[in-house]
């Protein structure tokens, strides 16, 4: 049920993120891509987060993931904050 893990660690989704995954018709497994595959965004994160971009055609997706702690779990996991979609202008 827990299988997707990037750098060791479970990660979990946020209720907005998976909405945003939901309307584009994406699953964890497109989320993972983007995390292994991906660049690092030009833009800067606090400390503890990472943004990663993936390239596919004309469009850049991109997905958010923070560290935090699941008490229910009792470990530590990347929540997946964001997903989204972009078009690079020329």
């Amino acid at each position: 049920m827990f299988t997707i893990r990037f750098q060791g660690l479970r990660i979990a989704v946020s209720l907005s993120a998976a909405r945003e995954l939901a309307r584009e018709e994406k699953t964890m497994y497109d989320v993972l891509e983007i995390l292994d595959v991906g660049y690092n965004a030009p833009r800067k994160r606090k400390e503890g987060t990472l943004e990663k971009w993936l390239d596919k055609r004309d469009k850049t997706y991109n997905a958010v993931i923070a560290r935090d702690y699941d008490d229910f779990m009792k470990e530590e996991v990347w929540v997946l904050i964001h997903f989204g979609k972009f078009t690079k202008h020329k």
